[in-house]
C-alpha cells in the first residue's frame, strides 16, 4: 500500500511498483469508482472491448433462451393477428341484410 497526495490539479502519481505488478503503461485505460468512501482503481486495458468480453460467462449460454423468447413472442403476435383479421359474427342476427 502506498500513501500519495492530490495535486493541485487533481491528479495522482501511481508508484512504480504498482504500475509494474499492475501493468499500466501510457496511455492504458482504468476504471476509477468510488464505493462506501473508497476509490478504487481497475485495469480495464488497452481495448476495452476485448477487456469486456466473457463478463457475462456466468450467466451460461444465453442463445437458447433468447430464442424461445423470440418464438413466444412471435407466437403471441401472431394469434393477435388472428383474432383480429378474424370476421366478426354478431349473434342472433341473420346473413340475409334486412329490406
Amino acid at each position: 500500500m502506498a500513501v500519495v497526495r492530490v495535486s493541485k490539479k487533481g491528479q495522482i502519481v501511481i508508484p512504480k511498483p504498482i504500475r509494474e505488478e499492475l501493468g499500466l503503461k501510457p496511455g492504458t485505460y482504468v476504471h476509477l469508482g468510488d464505493t462506501d468512501a473508497r476509490a478504487t482503481l481497475t485495469v480495464i486495458g488497452d481495448d476495452p472491448v476485448e477487456a469486456g468480453y466473457g463478463m457475462f460467462a456466468h450467466l451460461g449460454p444465453l442463445t437458447q433462451d433468447l430464442l424461445e423468447s423470440k418464438r413466444e413472442e412471435i407466437e403471441l403476435e401472431e394469434r393477435k393477428l388472428q383474432r383480429w383479421l378474424k370476421p366478426k359474427q354478431t349473434r342472433g342476427m341473420s346473413s340475409t341484410p334486412s329490406r
